[in-house]
């Protein structure tokens, strides 16, 4: 990453908004560059060629509330941190495909941790070897195929093979579920059916036990594995410490 990334904080309050220019001012790799207390007015005044990176947007303000803005604005940014003192909106975040949710009263090292993931995870531009990808045996002997495991959509059990389903195409790979696993499990790869492996950064929406991958592809979740799932959606809402 050799650019600071462009960050817009909206928020109707403004200690929200002091607090998180503060925030912000303590990591060099971010730079803030627009403030809003008026989500219309966030709105109307933040365009494609602002190269806006990260939003920071609160949920509960007068006009129009941030879930309905985060829809207008998802296109405008790379990614989408809300900013909310009440959980039961980390679903609807979720479904928004929100790069975030931190549940206000939000702490310096809380708001740190994350960003510091969230650059390294979604905008570095160094490939690290085997980071991010992966090279797979296929049916064919003696031949290894190179591929992004940010491609990769899901695995299906097929007999003594899986069928891998990218982005771009679906291939049978020698491998086992099992296999799939423990060798993926470390990239937020789930066990979610007895037949299906999912790619966990590809979820789009979870309606029932349907999970929504995008482009079309649907793979149903089981009960035996839901737990799992459950946890890793969890982890991924910071929560605050308050009882």
């Amino acid at each position: 990453m050799k650019n600071k990334l462009r960050c817009v904080i909206i928020d109707d309050e403004k200690h929200a908004i002091t607090l998180l220019t503060g925030y912000i001012e303590t990591i060099p790799a971010l730079e803030l560059v627009k403030t809003f207390t008026d989500p219309l007015k966030a709105l109307s005044s933040i365009y494609p060629e602002d190269k806006i990176d990260i939003i920071f947007l609160d949920i509960e303000m007068p006009h129009i509330d941030g879930i309905e803005l985060a829809v207008q604005l998802k296109t405008k940014s790379k990614a989408i941190i809300f900013t909310s003192a009440y959980q039961q909106y980390s679903i609807d975040a979720f479904d928004l495909r929100a790069t975030q949710f931190l549940v206000k009263p939000i702490k310096l090292s809380k708001f740190t941790t994350v960003l510091m993931n969230i650059i390294d995870t979604d905008f570095s531009n160094t490939e690290k070897p085997g980071k991010n990808i992966v090279f797979i045996k296929t049916g064919e002997k003696g031949k290894l195929t190179r591929v992004h495991k940010q491609n990769i959509l899901y695995f299906e059990g097929a007999k003594n093979y899986v069928n891998m389903v990218t982005t771009e195409c679906e291939q049978l790979v020698y491998l086992t579920l099992k296999e799939v696993e423990e060798l993926l499990s470390s990239d937020l790869f789930y066990r979610v059916h007895r037949s299906h492996v999912i790619n966990a950064r590809k979820i789009e929406k979870i309606v029932g036990n349907t999970i929504n991958l995008g482009s079309g592809y649907q793979v149903q979740m089981g009960t035996f594995y839901k737990n799992g799932l459950i946890k890793f959606l969890e982890e991924k809402t910071l929560m605050s410490g308050r009882t």
